[in-house]
């Protein structure tokens, strides 16, 4: 490198031995660059281990919550249903207790016009 440096011109043997300090260097370089590359690697597959386990539990927790949530809509569901089944037989009871007060009624309406059109009659 000296006689570079100086401006000399180099021999065969100077060439050959600067090739060689040269491919040393870049060597050295891909080596430490694969060095590079591995660590950065190693690094990532970490972080995606951790966010894959992250991810996994997450899925976990929010499937339970969905489960519990479903298991309250059920019961809600099933609350309601009783509660609605219970108010058409009301309603059904009401019905049928207010036809029967109607027809005590009108059997009493119809009496009475009978007893009126005897009077008149």
């Amino acid at each position: 490198m000296r006689k570079v440096g100086e401006g000399r011109k180099l021999s065969t043997e100077d060439l050959v031995v600067l090739m060689l300090g040269l491919f040393q260097e870049i060597r050295k370089d891909v080596t430490e660059t694969n060095k590079r590359i591995d660590a950065i690697n190693d690094s990532l597959s970490k972080r995606i281990d951790a966010l894959y386990d992250l991810v996994g539990k997450n899925y976990e927790v929010l499937s339970r919550k969905i489960d519990e949530t479903n298991k309250r809509i059920d019961a809600i569901n099933d609350s309601l249903s009783k509660r609605i089944d219970a108010l058409y037989d009301l309603v059904g009871k009401n019905y049928e207790a207010l036809n029967r007060r109607i027809e005590e009624t009108n059997k009493r309406i119809d009496e009475t016009n009978k007893r009126i059109d005897n009077y008149t009659t």
